[in-house]
């Protein structure tokens, strides 16, 4: 197998851009990179256009080296490929998963008794990451997410959910307010994780199997507007004094108790 050794060959200056959120969309592909996301994609069917390894990758693996969109690379060439200071050596270009991560058009499409969690402006790819991959281990696999929210196919989001987000369904909206009336008036309360009057503890959240969390931004917390369009509020039971949780340790907390 021939070996790309030009930092300028056309296929690395391509690939490259799509670290860039603007070219992923343009191309409808990302990168990711890792032996064990490369084999978390092959397992769960997502249709990879390229597979850049090392020598020394490709000999560790020599099946993944095998495939036919396999492709030998240097170093060099890797190190740019890759957002990391030190690769693993081995960095794949994916199609997007349009048949997982979707646009919201209605409630109707949403099986809500695989969904639990709202994100409204979580800024974070590596908190995007991990609640999806926190979502999937307690069988809630599908997320709803605000579009002003992290690109779910950023390296750092992909990297966090070890796997997940190719497994799991998203639903970006335009109109959060709407979107939580919508999934209300299908029967389904939605709760605001925010610190207010009224605001219940979560293990008292009624019918709490059958109820979405709205989680916030992780500076601001929730637009009151969102807040305003909920079934009512909810809180994590913390020690007096405590600072609040990050918003991916609230979410694996809200996530077991819907489990348990």
């Amino acid at each position: 197998m021939d070996i790309i050794t030009s930092r300028n060959n056309p296929l690395v200056v391509e690939t490259a851009k799509l670290k860039d959120k603007k070219h992923r969309e343009e191309n409808k592909s990302f990168l990711f990179e890792g032996i064990k996301l490369t084999r978390e994609a092959i397992s769960s069917g997502v249709e990879i256009e390229r597979i850049f390894l090392t020598e020394k990758c490709s000999e560790k693996h020599p099946d993944i080296a095998a495939l036919k969109n396999s492709v030998l690379v240097s170093d060099s060439v890797c190190q740019k490929l890759s957002e990391n200071s030190a690769p693993e050596g081995i960095i794949c270009r994916a199609k997007y998963l349009d048949n997982l991560h979707k646009r919201y058009d209605n409630a109707d499409s949403i099986d809500f008794s695989k969904a639990c969690l709202i994100l409204s402006s979580i800024q974070d790819p590596g908190n995007m990451g991990t609640i999806a991959r926190t979502s999937a281990a307690f069988g809630k696999m599908t997320l709803i997410i605000s579009s002003d929210s992290a690109d779910i196919y950023n390296q750092k989001t992909i990297r966090a959910s070890m796997g997940a987000m190719f497994r799991i369904s998203t639903y970006r909206t335009d109109d959060l307010c709407k979107t939580i009336e919508d999934i209300r008036k299908k029967g389904f309360p939605v709760y605001a994780t925010a610190l207010t009057k009224n605001a219940v503890p979560i293990q008292k959240t009624e019918k709490i199997k059958n109820c979405c969390f709205v989680m916030g931004n992780e500076g601001h917390g929730l637009d009151s507007k969102v807040i305003q369009s909920c079934s009512g509020t909810t809180i994590i039971p913390m020690e007096a004094g405590a600072e609040s949780l990050n918003v991916s340790s609230a979410a694996s907390v809200i996530l077991w108790e819907t489990y348990r």
